[in-house]
């Protein structure tokens, strides 16, 4: 457990708590199946409970991962590329842009640093991450929120956020964080979001008013479950318009 921690588990207390929901539900039924006759949904819900704790670490783990290789394979990046990362984290979005850039381009990542979105989510701990990567030249990150972005307009190449946007609450405030993501990315520059929740649509509708071209927009398999299929992973690729 403590390595999946350093490796940064989204969300760490709630596959935490499906498995213990899961093993008590099972021990409860080993103790107490003489005294009832449903004691077999018990052990159904146990089981049920511990997948969906497991499905949920690996989906934190490895699953997103390959959805932003899936995704990365699609997009042509050119070296000097400028690239903004929302709700960095461990910075896995990060260090994949950063390692197609040159000395002419720069990926940089904001975040406001809270473990109960990802765990040993701290500056230092992915200012650490990058130097072990030897990324220090074209990647850094820093403490900012994605509502008041301290950059200029029409800034970066591609804007990214990667199951963050959702921990934004509540939807007039998410548009707001996407109006922002608007408003530093360039004209027909790529804004890429990847997230869970049941707010798609939303996201949609948004970056469509706002005139932009949506390229993708796909909803993944297990790969992306977070516990099950009713709370799974999704991404949109869109184009900025040409600003006025």
């Amino acid at each position: 457990m403590n390595k999946l921690k350093k490796q940064g588990l989204d969300a760490p207390l709630v596959p935490i708590l499906y498995i213990i929901a899961g093993l008590l539900a099972l021990i409860l039924s080993v103790i107490f199946y003489k005294y009832y006759s449903g004691y077999l949904w018990t052990v159904f819900y146990g089981l049920i409970m511990i997948c969906g704790g497991l499905i949920f670490i690996h989906t934190s783990i490895r699953g997103k991962i390959i959805i932003w290789d899936s995704i990365l394979s699609t997009l042509t990046i050119p070296s000097d590329s400028q690239v903004l990362d929302l709700g960095t984290g461990h910075g896995l979005v990060l260090l994949k842009f950063a390692q197609r850039l040159s000395s002419k381009g720069h990926a940089t990542g904001i975040d406001l640093w809270h473990n109960q979105d990802q765990s040993d989510n701290s500056l230092e701990n992915t200012q650490n991450i990058i130097k072990t990567k030897n990324l220090e030249h074209v990647a850094t990150v820093m403490t900012a929120n994605m509502l008041e972005l301290p950059f200029e307009d029409a800034k970066y190449d591609f804007v990214v956020t990667s199951l963050a946007l959702h921990n934004i609450k509540p939807a007039n405030a998410r548009k707001s964080a996407l109006n922002e993501a608007n408003r530093v990315l360039k004209p027909q520059g790529t804004l890429i979001i990847v997230d869970t929740g049941h707010n798609k649509k939303e996201y949609l509708s948004v970056l469509k008013a706002n005139g932009y071209t949506i390229k993708n927009s796909k909803t993944y398999g297990i790969v992306g479950w977070w516990t099950g299929p009713w709370m799974s992973t999704y991404s949109i690729i869109a184009s900025a318009p040409i600003k006025q």
